[in-house]
């Protein structure tokens, strides 16, 4: 099993609110918008409330799909017109629903039994998969569901039931969509996306002071260039681009859980000070110590480096379900679309040589579209939402 339960004290039984949070491990967002929620919760109201997290498709789904965030990287992969016509074909509510009705009666032992096992005073979910039929149970026990959109600047019908009790979005683009695909205009809220409380409280730090905690040049600029939690995109190619360009920078490069990626960059001889990190639980620091991220329009990420003011190339954008996310970016200038490794090349030279003061307008523009109390309004929504379900 891959649930994780907070410990609460027995004594406080009688009082505490059980929240049952969803999420599944198909890319790295689900997951931290979730843990941002539980950390959220825990700091706020401490013994009052019991937060348990479940990997929903890898705890409970049938056959195949519990399989899915294994093969979700290999998914990914297909990109281009193989992927934005699967997001564009499941993408509207009627086709939502013939999918929902031919799945019913396979899922909904495992749901039972998920609730049977997790009894939760209101469930929020994290992912598009966990909505209408979740739904289906929790209306008929009196049970609220919550629904977090972490797609930035999108919301795929999935992601809207339009009998959900709160629809979280993250944007005002994710709230169009989220009205276009049938939410009431009343439940419908505009949070931002949660962040982990980490990534906010770093911000307090000089950047100098945590590449000295890390190890590196505290006066060199420095370039974070990341390829998500499975380590995907043109990394290898990016990365020996940008060192040969022989700008005056030092490079992380954060290979995820690309193993045989991070082996193959760590071998290489660097003509500049490069290094190569593979899964690393300490974004938040690799984030403040940068003057500039190079990474795929991945919504988490995204949220993450404007907290803390960071500028960005984006690299790369899943069709459909991402683009959206680098439109955002680019036109609040937070950051600039690079799709080419040539192109990112190009950008980070320019950022980081000729043009500091284009550099830091993007800091303070990613910086003014950031949403670090996010994760506090999500939790006040769902706490309050587990006092209602008790009346």
């Amino acid at each position: 099993m891959m649930s994780q339960k907070v410990d609460r004290s027995a004594d406080a039984a009688h009082t505490v609110r059980r929240i049952l949070i969803l999420f599944s491990d198909t890319g790295g967002g689900h997951r931290s918008s979730a843990r941002a929620v539980a950390q959220a919760l825990e700091d706020a109201y401490d013994q009052r409330v019991h937060v348990t997290l479940v990997d929903l498709l890898a705890d409970y789904a049938p056959w195949p799909l519990n399989r899915l965030a294994k093969v979700y990287p290999y998914m990914v992969c297909l990109k281009g017109a193989g992927w934005a016509a699967g997001y564009h074909l499941s993408n509207g509510a009627l086709r939502v629903r013939i999918f929902l009705a031919l799945f019913w009666p396979w899922v909904r032992p495992a749901l039972r039994r998920l609730f049977d096992e997790h009894p939760a005073d209101v469930v929020l979910s994290c992912h598009p998969l966990f909505n209408h039929l979740p739904r289906r149970i929790l209306m008929n026990i009196g049970i609220p569901l919550i629904t977090l959109v972490t797609d930035l600047a999108s919301a795929h019908a999935f992601w809207c039931d339009p009998d959900v009790d709160r629809c979280l979005v993250p944007t005002e683009a994710g709230r169009r969509q989220a009205l276009a695909n049938g939410t009431p205009a009343e439940r419908i809220l505009l949070t931002g996306l949660p962040v982990e409380r980490r990534f906010v409280s770093i911000a307090d730090e000089s950047p100098q002071d945590v590449r000295r905690r890390l190890g590196v040049d505290p006066h060199r600029p420095l370039v974070l260039l990341v390829g998500g939690s499975e380590g995907m995109g043109p990394v290898y190619r990016l990365s020996r681009k940008l060192a040969r360009r022989q700008t005056p920078v030092q490079m992380v490069i954060v290979t995820g859980r690309n193993r045989k990626l991070c082996e193959r960059l760590s071998a290489e001889r660097w003509p500049l000070p490069v290094s190569v990190q593979g899964f690393v639980d300490n974004m938040h620091e690799w984030m403040r110590a940068a003057n500039l991220l190079v990474t795929k329009a991945g919504p988490s990420t995204i949220c993450e480096a404007l907290v803390l003011g960071l500028p960005m190339v984006i690299c790369g954008a899943l069709p459909g379900q991402e683009r959206p996310n680098v439109d955002y970016v680019v036109a609040a200038g937070a950051g600039v679309w690079a799709p080419t490794p040539e192109q990112v090349v190009a950008e980070v030279s320019n950022l980081l040589t000729s043009e500091h003061a284009r550099l830091r307008v993007m800091a303070e523009r990613a910086q003014a579209l950031g949403r670090p109390d996010a994760a506090r309004w999500v939790a006040q929504v769902v706490w309050d939402a587990a006092g209602s379900s008790r009346v």
